[in-house]
């Protein structure tokens, strides 16, 4: 007997968690035997069905298919058969190998069920009992699949791969069938897996400790008794060895307004922060960014906004520079006793309370609304600011259709004049509610006060957002402006303005950017952890107050327009996915019914890419809860260092080094532009050509860095534009000239010179032009010969079958 059972994971340590049952059955052996598949395919006198939409037609029933899952790609219809061709997405294909039947293929095929005909023609039959499963080959990538009538009410589901011989064989699956309101319920049940929200807990010991020789920069009371300097400049003239640690406290700007006082502490920490991470005598060293009271820990906790934005900054530089920048938030009055126990933490983030360290975990929020209610808005108008906006007008709809509001307030920089307002305000005016659509800059406080003079608000959605996306060292004061000021100074505005208002709900729409700390926006990270500190500070007070930060919404809008193929493919290798509307939308709703904390995540999270990401040892600590994590093994953690790659190196000649750091560059290459092989990146193509900017640039620079343990420079792929140079420069730093023997065969010398020596013309008219390309760049070559049989590696061959391989291509 066989028996699949899982639970969550414990992390309260009270052992109370209950184990779930999935599946059970009985493993035997069979004479089972499938014949292969001997038709003509397509199938004769068979008809061919549109599965174009069919995702997007499964995604309304509520079953939400990742990409991996999307696997169904033709399908056809004779009689009570259903025929379909399913096939794994290029980026896990490789993956195949490693199953006897990849689950996402499995899954794909019996999405062709769906095809068949119901009875009453509504919701959909799903799998539900196994009998007679047979599996006849391992690693297959695409499949073709027959399924028919078993004549118990259930399937027969016949697999062969594309030659038609049998990879697998169901010979009894049992179907349930689902109405759309169960399947609704299933989807509102599931949808809380993507509620998270930040909790601290107490660190975990650590062996870390700080060295004695550490340095406080500016004047903070952390620096009595030690070393202290004035800033960076001034430590790095006044000291020839330089301390492991250096300290720099951020003090609020006193005086003027609280969107003021934010710019000016973000100009201050982003200047610090800017020279720390360019000087590269300071590579060695971590910089301590501390605050004081800037983060909600515990609840009710005030909170100083004008400091917390410094939060989401430094996130975003230690994803760019990592393990050069440390986060701390110390309470009001603490010292260097406090500073000491948060530094002995080990971690890249932390706070102290109350004598303890604590440090940020993302967990699962506790549950909010049962599927089917809803949550209330008041019966009084709703202000939604951002409304021209894509989300904006999803969540205006929503209100009206979903939850009964009847007054709606639009505001937009461009008012009824923005584009597709009209539409939208005759859609909700058909759907019944009263509509005024008012063009309103909300950060002008003049403005907003007009516009809600004598207006009885019951509930404010501010949802308005701008992006200006860029590595830390492009961003200036300009492009902080353009981002902060529809976030800090209007969620500012309407706080102030809107407070002595009975709201139900005060909502800012966040971005989990300023959670997770993304790499290339820190403007925009900074921006939104103020809504997150708003929230909390509102809540202290006793207002309403919730800040969801967002991950990414499938539908395109003016922020997420500008994503590319590969920015997509980077966020998922980071472990997120898009959420479809109608999954935002029940976080939005559960969100606002619970009463729980006032920064809530909802975001799609890949586990299995995060566990990828464990096991490579690349996962943020902030999603460390989410995963089991293995220690790695003692070999593992030494052999991303640059002592570890030298010894590799040691026992090759130079041509051999070069080919295998060549090899290491373009795999890294591949990984950061999504591709499967590094094959596809030609040793000499350009990075620009390929697609690289500044973004990549930094994941290429960090992926090199881990796996050479070089401090790297991020204009990396600009000072060395192909995988050939790079490589050659990363040989350079690990062995340089003159401290190898040299070890190059004498005659691959002599024919690399006699080579160099020949006239291209020569080459092109012999017929052998191609074939010296082919070397130059493999991925050019055909990787299998004739019949299926691997080649040998051009990387791998010596002189003599190099010249056989040109002489016989070219008696060919």
């Amino acid at each position: 007997t066989v028996g699949i059972h899982s639970r969550p994971q414990d992390l309260t340590g009270a052992g109370s968690v209950e184990w779930t049952t999935h599946a059970d059955g009985v493993l035997a052996a069979t004479d089972a035997v499938l014949a292969e598949y001997d038709e003509p395919w397509p199938p004769a006198r068979a008809t061919p069905v549109d599965v174009s939409d069919v995702y997007d037609t499964l995604a309304d029933e509520g079953l939400v298919y990742g990409a991996v899952f999307r696997g169904l790609q033709a399908a056809w219809r004779r009689g009570e058969e259903v025929f379909a061709e399913v096939a794994l997405p290029e980026e896990v294909a490789d993956a195949a190998g490693a199953f006897g039947l990849h689950p996402a293929l499995l899954d794909a095929a019996l999405h062709a069920i769906g095809l068949l005909p119901l009875a009453d023609g509504e919701g959909m039959r799903l799998p539900f009992a196994w009998s007679g499963v047979s599996l006849y080959a391992v690693g297959a990538r695409a499949l073709r699949v027959r399924i028919t009538p078993d004549g118990r009410g259930g399937v027969t589901v016949d697999l062969f791969d594309e030659a038609g011989a049998p990879v697998a064989r169901v010979e009894s699956l049992s179907l349930r069938e689902m109405s759309r309101e169960q399947l609704a319920a299933a989807a509102s049940a599931t949808a809380g897996e993507s509620l998270f929200g930040v909790e601290w807990v107490p660190a975990q010991a650590s062996s870390d400790v700080v060295g004695e020789a550490w340095a406080v920069l500016g004047d903070s009371p952390l620096g009595d008794g030690g070393l202290a300097f004035a800033d960076v400049d001034a430590l790095l003239a006044s000291v020839d060895e330089l301390p492991g640690t250096v300290v720099v406290e951020c003090v609020p700007v006193e005086g003027g307004s609280v969107p003021d006082a934010v710019r000016g502490g973000l100009a201050d920490v982003l200047g610090v922060v800017r020279r720390w991470v360019a000087e590269e005598r300071l590579a060695d060293s971590r910089l301590v960014v501390v605050t004081r009271g800037a983060v909600g820990v515990l609840g009710g906790e005030l909170v100083d906004v004008r400091v917390a934005p410094v939060w989401g900054l430094v996130r975003a530089a230690q994803s760019e520079y990592p393990g050069r920048l440390v986060l701390g938030d110390l309470p009001v009055g603490a010292g260097v006793e406090e500073l000491v126990a948060g530094l002995g933490c080990g971690e890249s983030q932390w706070t102290v309370r109350d004598g303890v360290v604590r440090v940020p975990r993302l967990t699962r929020a506790r549950a909010g609304v049962a599927a089917g209610e809803a949550p209330g808005f008041g019966a009084g108008p709703v202000l939604v600011t951002g409304a021209s906006g894509a989300l904006g007008g999803v969540v205006a709809r929503h209100l009206v259709s979903a939850h009964g509001v009847r007054e709606l307030v639009l505001l937009s920089r461009r008012g009824p004049a923005a584009e597709g307002m009209e539409r939208l305000e005759a859609e909700l005016v058909a759907l019944g509610a009263s509509v005024e659509s008012v063009a309103c800059d909300v950060a002008d406080r003049v403005a907003l006060a007009q516009v809600l003079d004598g207006r009885e608000l019951t509930a404010v959605i501010h949802a308005a957002g701008v992006l200006d996306d860029g590595v830390l060292e492009s961003l200036d004061a300009s492009r902080f402006e353009r981002v902060l000021r529809p976030k800090v100074d209007a969620a500012w505005n309407l706080h102030e303005l809107t407070r002595d208002l009975e709201l139900s709900a005060f909502v800012v729409f966040s971005s989990a950017a300023g959670v997770f700390g993304n790499a290339g926006q820190a403007n925009y990270a900074a921006a939104n952890v103020f809504l997150d500190a708003l929230a909390q500070a509102r809540r202290a007070e006793g207002l309403p107050g919730l800040s969801l930060a967002w991950g990414l919404w499938a539908g395109a809008s003016a922020m997420t327009e500008g994503l590319g193929e590969s920015d997509r493919r980077r966020i998922a290798r980071l472990g997120a996915e898009a959420l479809s509307e109608a999954e935002g939308l029940e976080l939005l709703d559960r969100a606002i019914a619970g009463d729980q904390d006032s920064l809530l995540v909802p975001v799609r999270l890949n586990l299995p890419a995060l566990r990828e990401l464990a096991e490579s040892g690349r996962l943020p600590a902030l999603l460390s809860g989410l995963v089991r994590t293995q220690p790695r093994r003692a070999a593992e953690t030494t052999a991303g260092s640059s002592g570890g790659l030298r010894e590799r190196l040691a026992g090759m000649n130079e041509a051999e080094a070069e080919r295998h750091l060549v090899h290491l560059v373009r795999s890294e290459v591949a990984a950061v532009l999504g591709h499967v092989s590094p094959d596809l990146v030609g040793p000499k193509r350009s990075f620009t050509e390929l697609g690289f900017d500044s973004l990549t640039a930094v994941e290429l620079r960090n992926r090199l860095t881990a796996v050479t343990g070089l401090r790297l420079p991020a204009t990396l792929v600009f000072d060395y534009p192909n995988s050939s140079l790079l490589a050659e420069q990363i040989r350079l730093e690990i062995v340089p000239e003159g401290a190898a023997v040299e070890q190059d065969d004498p005659e691959e010398k002599a024919f690399r010179e006699v080579v160099s020596a020949i006239p291209i013309s020569r080459f092109r008219a012999a017929g052998l032009l191609d074939l010296v390309l082919q070397l130059a760049e493999p991925e050019r070559q055909q990787e299998t010969a004739v019949g299926g049989a691997e080649t040998e590696s051009i990387d791998e061959m010596d002189v003599d079958n190099l010249i056989r391989m040109a002489l016989d291509g070219k008696e060919s």
